[in-house]
């Protein structure tokens, strides 16, 4: 089918998936509704649950239940067209070996330097545009996924996954996780937040929560 036209609402419920292979994956009883600009944080049970959902979202699983985005289902959508809607900023996101300015710039190739740079402004990175990347990089952990998210900024998709990394006790205690996820977060104004969680916290207990419209456990 074609492509709603925006603003986009997203809607999950009822939803299972399986990986190839795999045991049956399900959300319990979540029935979610995100209209535009809404944030809410997913306190996954398991990564490998978390990571499904992602895939579902981005069209790389397929699914039984409801998964819609203004009333069609993703799986009715081209793939291509999902992921023109929806994006992934994972903390363990593909960078290639040229400038972090070009690696932005894969999200929309006719991009001017002067939109590169706002995006990567946006998401605050603060390296210069033609340092270069590579395994030996300083481009690691929030760095690496302020760069994913330069590039869905740069493309302008209205929706995102936000995909937040484990964090050790450190980080924790220390709220060092919390305030990075937050400029994240903040960057991410205006449009569709899905803040995927891998602690083990109550609703509430945690200080980013505050920073989110909802707050659910899949």
């Amino acid at each position: 089918m074609p492509l709603p036209p925006g603003p986009y609402e997203l809607r999950l419920a009822d939803l299972r998936t399986r990986w190839p292979g795999g045991e049956v994956i399900g959300f319990g009883d979540t029935d979610l509704l995100l209209p535009q600009g809404r944030r809410v944080a997913l306190l996954g049970r398991s990564r490998v649950g978390a990571s499904a959902l992602a895939a579902v979202l981005l069209g790389f699983l397929d699914y039984q239940g409801v998964a819609t985005l203004n009333d069609v289902q993703l799986r009715d959508l081209a793939d291509e067209d999902v992921r023109g809607v929806i994006g992934l900023c994972a903390h363990d996101a593909h960078l290639f070996d040229t400038t972090i300015a070009e690696n932005v710039r894969v999200a929309r190739p006719d991009a001017t330097d002067e939109d590169v740079a706002r995006a990567l402004a946006e998401a605050g990175v603060d390296l210069p545009p033609d340092t270069r990347v590579d395994d030996q990089s300083v481009v690691v952990g929030a760095g690496r996924r302020r760069i994913a998210l330069a590039r869905a900024l740069l493309a302008d998709l209205p929706i995102l996954i936000l995909d937040e990394p484990d964090t050790g006790p450190e980080e924790t205690e220390s709220g060092a996780a919390d305030a990075a996820l937050a400029e994240l977060i903040a960057a991410t104004d205006g449009r569709t937040l899905l803040l995927i969680m891998h602690r083990t916290v109550l609703p509430g207990a945690a200080p980013i929560l505050r920073h989110v419209d909802e707050v659910l456990e899949i």
